[in-house]
């Protein structure tokens, strides 16, 4: 709403007083949240930021024309709930056996495999997941004001340095939900970077057709033209002679390329270093899938062989509990170059080197992402530390080889390293 002309800074000084926040949209336009957790004296103190005279009994949906609220179109007439699940469950064990019913229709790890693809199940340790439930960090709206957020500025701070030290890059960004959307948000960096350096004619995007398919589906929605690199049908890796042709074929519109090390087949790309080095001297950035970090983390970085963008799956590598479908977080890591093209926000304007003028713009609604679940992998790295890490990467390596082994007699293992391991 508009407020009266020089009465803005008394109503943000009472709203101080009161421990209420108002959002300010201009000089004299403010604006207030409400929802279903907001009480009586909330509103109170409300009406007293404002400089009301009105008591708020007078204001009450009580006191309205009853006529308001029963004489009105909009109010509906016709039948909802009408499917028996609606009305044939009449307790809570006959609601937990029909819910049982509905899960024992899918296939799930109960009954057999099924191909979850590279998420990795971690402990959830309870000192790990106690912060979440904290209202400190559990309540506090993404917009509050960085002076009222002072843990979660430290918090993001140690979380960023610490994951710039593991991965090799320079800056990070963790407003993406989830890889994918890293992915995206990721190839949208590399589009802002090649348009502002006056190369935005490049819209290749060269992936391997190993690739997990939102690699392809990311690209696409970033404005790319996708062609598929091969791979060699006997190791599984790319196949550098036909990667060169293709980046001849298209280097004066390549883009980058989406590689995942380790691949999507399992195998290390013992080229990975020649393949970073071709799409840089043909004028193009490397993304570097963070999909299969479990292997690298404390053994490689991406940012040192060659990547220039790579997405963490926190909720992979890190520890964030990912079943049912969430919560997700999939921060990027970017070089130095880019990082003023990482997402930016219209109401948060303090991330770090992002340029509101060259940035990507934003891709989720928070400036950082699910940010009540960044403890979890907080306390996962200083509880782990860099031997730790390692120790978990070396054995999530050995176990996958224990696996593969142990299966072998029974399936086919279609691609190994050179030295016979994945």
């Amino acid at each position: 709403g508009k407020c009266r002309a020089g009465s803005l800074k008394n109503i943000l000084r009472k709203a101080e007083e009161k421990k209420v926040n108002i959002r300010m949209y201009s000089s004299d336009h403010v604006g207030v949240s409400l929802d279903e957790t907001v009480t009586d004296s909330d509103l109170e103190d409300l009406l007293y930021c404002f400089g009301s005279n009105t008591a708020l009994d007078d204001l009450a949906v009580d006191n309205i024309a009853v006529d308001v609220l029963t004489e009105n179109e909009l109010i509906r007439t016709s039948p909802y709930l009408t499917h028996p699940v609606f009305n044939s469950y009449q307790s809570e064990t006959e609601l937990v056996r029909y819910m049982k019913r509905l899960e024992n229709k899918d296939v799930s790890l109960v009954h057999s495999m099924i191909p979850l693809g590279s998420c990795t199940m971690k402990l959830n340790s309870s000192v790990e997941m106690e912060p979440v439930t904290w209202p400190a960090f559990g309540n506090l709206h993404p917009f509050a004001p960085a002076n009222q957020a002072q843990g979660y500025v430290e918090l993001i701070r140690e979380l960023t340095d610490d994951l710039c030290e593991i991965t090799g890059y320079d800056a990070i960004s963790f407003q993406p939900n989830s890889g994918a959307q890293g992915e995206y948000a990721g190839l949208c960096v590399i589009r802002a970077y090649l348009n502002n350096i006056g190369q935005g004619h490049r819209n290749v995007c060269l992936v391997p057709d190993s690739a997990h398919g939102t690699n392809p589906a990311s690209a696409h929605m970033a404005g790319m033209a996708i062609k598929i690199a091969m791979t060699d049908k006997k190791t599984g890796c790319i196949d550098v002679d036909s990667f060169k042709r293709l980046v001849d074929d298209c280097h004066e519109n390549l883009a980058a390329t989406m590689i995942t090390y380790p691949s999507t087949s399992g195998v290390f790309e013992e080229s990975v270093r020649d393949i970073c080095d071709i799409v840089h001297n043909a004028g193009g950035q490397v993304y570097i899938d963070g999909a299969n970090m479990n292997a690298q983390v404390g053994l490689c970085r991406p940012g040192d062989y060659g990547g220039d963008v790579s997405h963490i799956n926190l909720h992979k590598t890190f520890c964030i509990p990912h079943g049912g479908g969430g919560p997700g977080m999939g921060p990027i890591g970017v070089k130095t170059h880019l990082s003023p093209y990482l997402p930016s926000h219209p109401v948060i304007s303090d991330l770090g080197n992002v340029s509101r003028g060259q940035s990507a713009g934003p891709v989720s609604a928070s400036p950082f992402g699910s940010a009540s679940i960044l403890p979890i992998s907080w306390a996962y790295i200083k509880l782990m530390g860099s031997q730790g890490l390692r120790r978990a990467s070396q054995i999530a390596v050995l176990n996958a080889n224990y696996m593969a082994c142990r299966l072998k007699p029974y399936y086919n293992i279609l691609y190994t390293g050179t030295n016979g391991t994945w």
